[in-house]
């Protein structure tokens, strides 16, 4: 299974792309996760090969009170969206990319197969709200 692996280009880390995501992105929500989604230009700049989709995760400290539970979720949270990805391909036309926020509604954590199931959710609802 060829491409699995996450490569720095597909992190969302601009702020200003981000403000952006938030002002002007589509929210949709699979509980215990919220995605906020934006079709964006693709920066034809950098040595980067062009992505699909840039993707971010946010586990706020006001739900999730100690820092080992925010990791462990983020890396769960992660991994479900690496095995899933693979939704987002073909979606958008050439010279288009996708930025992606995923955030933590819940107040508790929940087991992987809780999230991989909401981020299953989440990306097919994604798909089908870009064709």
């Amino acid at each position: 299974m060829p491409g699995l692996r996450l490569y720095k280009s597909e992190k969302l880390c601009s702020k200003i792309e981000i403000e952006k995501l938030y002002a002007r992105g589509t929210s949709i929500i699979a509980y215990p996760l919220r995605a906020v989604w934006l079709a964006v230009p693709c920066d034809g700049g950098g040595n980067n090969r062009p992505v699909a989709a840039r993707f971010l995760i946010s586990i706020p400290k006001k739900r999730i009170r100690h820092a080992v539970d925010r990791v462990l979720l983020r890396r769960r949270t992660r991994e479900a969206y690496r095995l899933n990805r693979h939704l987002l391909e073909g979606v958008l036309q050439e010279g288009k990319t996708l930025l992606i926020g995923f955030n933590w509604l819940a107040n508790h954590e929940c087991d992987y197969t809780t999230i991989e199931r909401s981020m299953h959710e989440l990306l097919c609802k994604i798909t089908s709200g870009t064709t």
